[in-house]
This record gives C-alpha cells, structure tokens and sequence, in this order.
C-alpha cells in the first residue's frame, strides 16, 4: 500500500491511515507515537500523539494530538449516535485546546471547500450550521443566552471562485478582530472507501487545505498564524488509483494469481491517464453524508465552546 501512495504522490489526510501505512503488515509500534483507543457503545475514539521530529517524519505529519472518532452509523441520522459523536468532541476539544481558551474570547470558524462541488462543501455547511454569536455581543447583547462567547464564522471558497488565497483571507481576518482560537473543518480525502462518512478527525496541529487531491495550498497553523489552530474534517473522497489497485490484489488473491504491483500500477496508472493520471470517487449519496456530517461536527464544536447551553438553544443561533 505504502508504493501505491508513493507511485501516485498521494497524501494522506487521516492519522489513522498515515500509522497504518507505517506500521505495514509487520504492525510493530512506532517510536515516539502514543496511541490510545477507547470504545463507546456506538463509536470507537483513537487518540494519536506524536512527540518528537524524529516520528513526525515517520508519520509524514507533525507534532501534536490526532483524534478520530469512527463510526459506521454516522451516515445515518440516529439521535443516539449523533449525540454520543458530540460528546466525544466535547471531550476532544478539551484535550486539544487544553487552557488556552478563556471563558469570553472570541473564536473563528473557518469552513474550507468549493460550495458548488457536494464532496468539497463540509467546510461551508459547517459554518451553515454554526451558532454564530459575535454581532449579537456587539449589536444585541440581550439577544444572547448567559454564557454566549463571541463567535464568528466565514466559508472563503477556493482560489478558482474569489481569486483570493484562503491563506490570504484568514490571515487578514485573524489580524483584524485578534481570535483567541482558529476551528477549521474541511473535506478529506480517505485511503479506503468505508471512511467516507463514517470518520471525524480532530488534531491542533492546523490544516493544509487541498493537500488531500494534490493541490496543496499555504498551510494554516498556529506557527503562522499566531492563536491554536483546530483542525477538523471528515473524509468524503478516496482515490480511484487506490481503488483500482486493491480490486487487482483482491482478484489475484482470490484466483491464485501472483500480484505483480508494478505491473498493476503502471496498468491503472494507464486507465486513469485520460484524466491526468489522478480521479477522485464519491459516493451516490454524498449529499446526505455532507448534510450529517456538517450538522453533527458544527454541533460537536459549538458544545465545545458553549458547554452550558443546549444544543437546541445553539441551533437557534446558526446561520
């Protein structure tokens, strides 16, 4: 698997992957990597850290906490999934922002993505679904629930529809209202189909929008950006080159044919030339896992940052 992500130059979004392929079939443990597992009775939550430069090369990633919440039933809208998901990203927000949060500072969301391609537009919908609080402290402070902190959220589409770099926007942004904390969510790209709609991964390491589809952007990190960056997302696309490539194992294995993989490669490499040698999948009913992912993720942030007031009362402050 490791040469296929090679052979392709494919990023891999999810920690979880990123260790997979490390560890290989051998699955001895990584120096410097911590791992944690916790199974719910609908979920189970993998906690990440890497600790040194020496596993952040490893792991192609840097230092900092990677938590990510599975769960099949995600796709669906089960009440009792749904709130046992918020809860775990309650939690995880927690260990992500640690202290560096005070009660009364204000927070901006980011939602990364193209609004007008289904698979890209978690970012937008996140911020769609988001209690949005800062005009209310400024213009209708009455209007608020006791315990509100200021909260504003903006959706900057890509380069490809404003012209602008996300980087660019956000960075502008962060210098004019001075944010105590940077939550941004975007649309991953997943190394195996049964991710899509079914995983969220948190991390404070911050984000490079695009680097998923090989169209890696200015990255958006606290070391750049002066506040904690979170990053949040969920997988919605899996490469057709990984695709391809584990059907031919798959039927090699099956019919008791050697697996050559630099033959197959070069054989799917050919197949997916007509459309510049890379091809992202998606499932038919994208619309309704971006649809839930967006509602439970903005859910899961705003009770992280409002731990005293009802998700029903938030829902009344989304955009």
């Amino acid at each position: 698997m490791q040469h296929i992500h090679n052979y392709y130059n494919l990023y891999v979004d999810l920690a979880v992957e990123a260790r997979d392929l490390v560890r290989g079939s051998k699955d001895q443990e990584i120096p410097g990597v911590e791992e944690k597992v916790e199974q719910m009775e609908q979920i189970k939550i993998n906690t990440i850290i890497i600790k040194d430069p020496a596993a952040e090369k490893t792991m192609g990633r840097p230092v900092g906490t990677y938590v990510t919440i599975e769960s099949p039933p995600l796709k669906i809208r089960d009440p009792y999934v749904r709130d046992e998901i918020i809860a775990a990203m309650k939690k995880s927000m927690s260990l992500l922002i640690g202290d560096r949060l005070q009660p009364g500072q204000t927070v901006l969301l980011v939602g990364l993505g193209n609004w007008r391609a289904t698979p890209d537009a978690l970012g937008p919908k996140f911020i769609e679904y988001s209690p949005i609080t800062r005009h209310y402290h400024q213009h209708a402070p009455e209007a608020l629930v006791e315990g509100m902190r200021p909260v504003c959220g903006i959706a900057p589409g890509v380069l490809g529809i404003t012209g602008l770099e996300t980087f660019e926007v956000i960075k502008g942004i962060v210098e004019k209202i001075q944010p105590s904390l940077l939550v941004v969510v975007d649309a991953l790209a997943a190394q195996n189909v049964e991710r899509i709609g079914t995983t969220i991964q948190m991390s404070n390491t911050g984000i490079q929008p695009g680097a998923g589809v090989g169209n890696a952007r200015h990255a958006l990190t606290e070391q750049v950006l002066g506040i904690p960056v979170i990053a949040i997302g969920c997988p919605t696309i899996v490469n057709a080159a990984v695709i391809a490539n584990q059907a031919v194992h798959s039927y090699c294995v099956d019919a008791g044919i050697t697996y050559q993989e630099t033959r197959a490669l070069n054989m799917v490499r050919e197949v997916l030339s007509h459309f510049g040698g890379s091809l992202a999948v998606t499932p038919k009913e994208i619309d309704e896992i971006i649809e839930n992912s967006a509602h439970i993720i903005s859910m899961g942030v705003a009770c992280s940052l409002f731990p005293d007031i009802s998700t029903e009362q938030l829902e009344l402050y989304a955009t």
